[in-house]
Parts: C-alpha cells; sequence; structure tokens
C-alpha cells in the first residue's frame, strides 16, 4: 500500500493527508474529551461523553448517510470537517460539561458524516479503485489507533487548551484543503423514499441481500471482540503486570492491523470480500481465544499481532463486500447504517464483557472467543454455497 502511494498523483496524495488528518484528530478528540470530563467534580460526566460519543450516531446514521448520498457527498465533507473543527475549538472555550456532552454529539455525528463520504468518494479518486480505497482506509485508521491517543495525550499534557485548539484548526485547515481535492459523484436518479424509511435505513437495507447473509458472523465479530475490549482491561492488565505492558500489548493488535492492511493492498491481492470476512473473522477469534487459555504476555503478544492482521483482513473485506453488494446511490447510507449496527452491537458487546456479568475477565475472553470460533465456521456451509452460485454485482 505504501510503496503503492509513490504513484498516486497529487491530487489523490492531498486526499489522503486529509483523511489521515481526520483520521487521527477524530481519535485525539475523543481521548480529550474524556480526560476534559474526568477533571470534573462528578465522574458521570465521562459516562456521557462515552454515550454522547454512541448514541446519536446509531439514531441520525441512516439520514445523514441518505444526504451524503443525495447531495453533494464532497459539500458534506467539507462542511461535517468544518463544523467538527468548530466544535473542536468551541471546546476549549468552554468549561461547563453539559455543553462539553454536546460538543461530543455533535462531533460524532460529523465523524458519520466523513465516515460515508470517504466510503463513497475515496474510490473515485484519480488511481484509486474500491478495493484501494478500503486497504487504504483500514491502513490509516490503524496507524491513527496506534498514534493518535498518545500524541493526543502528550499535547494534553502540556496544554488541554492548546490541544482541542490544535485539533480544531487542522480540520478546519482540511476542510479548506478538501474543498479542492474531494473527487465530486455524479448525482444519480433515484425513486422517491418515504421519509419514515430514510430514517430507519430500511430502503437501503433491502438492496443488501449478499451482505444480509453475512451480517451474523459480521456482527458477531463485533461482539465478540467488544467483550475483549472490556474484559481485556482487567485481564491485559494482571497479565502484563503494569499500565505499560498493557498498553504494549493492544499496540501489538495495531501494529497487526497496519501489517494487515499493507499485506492486501499489494497489487496482486485477489481474494474475495467474503473469503477475507470470513478467514479474518476466524483469525481475530482464535487470537482472543489463545490469549484467554495462555496467561502469558509473550504468548498473547504474538495473537494480538495475528488477530490485528486477521482483523484489518475481516474489515476490507465488510468494506469490499458492501462496494459489490450495494448499488452506488445507496452506499453512502449503507455503510451509515452497517456503523450504527456495529456500534449497538460493540455496546451490547461491552455489557456482557464486564467481568463479573457472566464470570471473571479470563472467562469472558475464552467465551467470547468459542463463540466468534463458532459463528465462522457456522457460516462456513453457507459460504461454500455462495461461492458456487454466480453472485450478481450491484449496479454501479
Amino acid at each position: 500500500m505504501i510503496k503503492n502511494l509513490r504513484y498516486l498523483p497529487l491530487q489523490t496524495l492531498t486526499l489522503v493527508v486529509v483523511i489521515c488528518i481526520g483520521y487521527f484528530v477524530d481519535s485525539a478528540i475523543y481521548l480529550l474529551l474524556l480526560l476534559s470530563t474526568s477533571a470534573q467534580d462528578v465522574s458521570w460526566w465521562v459516562t456521557a461523553v462515552v454515550l454522547a460519543n454512541l448514541i446519536p450516531p446509531i439514531v441520525f446514521a441512516p439520514v445523514l448517510g441518505w444526504v451524503v448520498d443525495r447531495i453533494s457527498g464532497k459539500g458534506a465533507w467539507v462542511a461535517a470537517l468544518t463544523i467538527s473543527g468548530l466544535s473542536a475549538i468551541g471546546i476549549a472555550f468552554f468549561e461547563s460539561p453539559v455543553l462539553l456532552v454536546a460538543l461530543a454529539a455533535i462531533q460524532a455525528i460529523c465523524a458519520v458524516v466523513i465516515s460515508a463520504a470517504i466510503f463513497k468518494l475515496l474510490p473515485l479518486a484519480p488511481k484509486m479503485n474500491e478495493k484501494s480505497a478500503s486497504s487504504l482506509a483500514v491502513g490509516i485508521g490503524s496507524v491513527a489507533a496506534i498514534g493518535g491517543p498518545p500524541l493526543a495525550a502528550l499535547t494534553a499534557s502540556a496544554d488541554l487548551q492548546f490541544a482541542f485548539i490544535l485539533c480544531g484548526s487542522l480540520l478546519l485547515g482540511s476542510a479548506a484543503v478538501a474543498l479542492l481535492v474531494v473527487p465530486r459523484h455524479v448525482p444519480v436518479s433515484v425513486e422517491k423514499t418515504a421519509w419514515h424509511e430514510v430514517w430507519i435505513g430500511t430502503k437501503s437495507l433491502r438492496s443488501m441481500t449478499l451482505l444480509k447473509s453475512f451480517l451474523p458472523v459480521i456482527l458477531g465479530v463485533v461482539f465478540v471482540t467488544s467483550m475483549e475490549g472490556v474484559a481485556g482491561v482487567f485481564y491485559l492488565q494482571e497479565v502484563a503486570g503494569s499500565s505499560l505492558g498493557y498498553a504494549i500489548l493492544l499496540s501489538a493488535w495495531a501494529v497487526g492491523s497496519l501489517i494487515g492492511a499493507l499485506y492486501t493492498g499489494r497489487k496482486g491481492f485477489n481474494a474475495s470480500s467474503i473469503t477475507c470476512v470470513l478467514v479474518g473473522g476466524l483469525v481475530v477469534s482464535t487470537a482472543i481465544l489463545l490469549e484467554g487459555i495462555f496467561a502469558v504476555a509473550l504468548i498473547i503478544g504474538i495473537a494480538f499481532i495475528i488477530g490485528g492482521f486477521g482483523n484489518a483482513y475481516h474489515n476490507i473485506g465488510i468494506r469490499n463486500l458492501v462496494y459489490e453488494a450495494v448499488p452506488g446511490p445507496q452506499q453512502g447510507q449503507v455503510w451509515s447504517v452497517v456503523g450504527a449496527l456495529f456500534s449497538s452491537v460493540a455496546a451490547l458487546g461491552n455489557f456482557f464483557g464486564t467481568p463479573g456479568f457472566l464470570g471473571d475477565s479470563r472467562t469472558i475472553i475464552i467465551v467470547a472467543g468459542c463463540i466468534g470460533v463458532c459463528l465462522v465456521m457456522g457460516t462456513l456451509p453457507f459460504a461454500a454455497k455462495v461461492s458456487r452460485s454466480p453472485v450478481k454485482q450491484a449496479a454501479k
């Protein structure tokens, strides 16, 4: 993937920089909001920020994705970057926790629009296609997951207000550049859709025949990784012996994801989207299972690198599956609806992953790994049947 970047035209390279800044700043702002609200006298404000980051995207995702599909995706992208930048700067000058939570919700809504616009428009950039766009997006996300929070924490340790202003300024600068380099999509003629169907996303969901068939295993992987995410906070610190060791183990997963994105970005990579979804999901689930079975930091670190690789493989398969199964005029909304489903299932996984609910943290991780492995293995016969049948590609 990185090697291929050298051959991209200036417009596309500049667009990649805009996306990188957006991913890094998005991960940074969320951490900064948690740090800011944690300084309040009432600890529940941290919970309020988490909910503000979760609930608005779930509620508004269908209509926001529909907007990206029906109006200029470029305009939606630029507007979302601008609003996000202004709200980040606003956070720097307000101390009211209520306003902080409200601005956190605005940030989360803008992130939905930006994600849908990137999904829809990145493949239209010069020298890009759907597969290369998927690998690039997942790769950038992996790098942002590694570098975003530490950079934010480092900047916040010097001056939290400056950190918010810097993030907002970067987003406003990205919006100005995006106005010049984001490709336009050609408006399409679509049948009128009832407003209630737009709101709940059912109109788009009807076009997801192939995707709906694999949603159980896709959502299952989200569920088990979310379970592990909560239980792992306790289990991994105990295994690693320190917060630093815990952070290193988390970084191993992110490094594996980056390697996976690089691997799938190779010119000769041609695995089908279904293969990526299932193989990646199986690798992720197996890594979680091994994490629970072997309470040894070194073994877990190796498993996490492999699991991170599978995570990237799986995520790229999901993106490519949406590209293949969903008509172009509905891709923005479908991607937003899928993201909302991910958020909902992740919240459920966080609940079940809380130690004491199903058992201790190690037991929960083993259960999560078993659930994931069983889901993937149970889907294999259906996948084999689909692979023997020609899949009609959705009109783009």
